[in-house]
């Protein structure tokens, strides 16, 4: 059934589910993320003003570090044991990428955290969810 809501998700994203595995020489636990789905969304940066508290920027120093922060509307919530990568546009063109890394991979991003968000009767009837870029740009093992 097509609802509003439904028609302000003019975007798709893949999202990637953490699984643990235990290895058997070390007995160490193993964490990879594995593709769970693709999902409509709405995403859009975040800029703010704040001199404190810039969201996106690069700092050079002992290590580089280049941040990003990104707000995705869903119907369905996202966690923080789950990456979003490869967020499209309606025509199906990355958005957000990677430079030269190694050819302009989709950018790959953290969950920070989620919340519902009510029509004017209470229901859910989507989520926001704040999402930053990750520091590992490398999906899998």
């Amino acid at each position: 059934m097509f609802s509003i809501v439904d028609g302000l998700m003019s975007m798709k994203m893949d999202v990637y589910r953490q699984e643990e595995e235990q290895d058997p020489d070390t007995g160490a636990l193993v964490k990879r993320f594995m593709f769970y789905k693709t999902v409509d969304c709405y995403a859009r940066g975040v800029i703010q003003e704040n001199v404190n508290r810039n969201i996106d920027k690069q700092t050079f120093g002992n290590t580089y570090s280049n941040t990003q922060a990104l707000e995705v509307r869903t119907l369905q919530r996202l966690n923080q044991r789950e990456k979003v990568k490869d967020i499209r546009d309606s025509a199906g063109n990355i958005i957000w990428y990677e430079l030269n890394y190694p050819n302009d991979t989709g950018t790959v991003f953290e969950v920070v955290g989620s919340t519902p968000i009510t029509d004017p009767f209470g229901s859910v009837v989507g989520y926001n969810t704040s999402i930053k870029r990750s520091e590992n740009q490398q999906i899998g093992f």
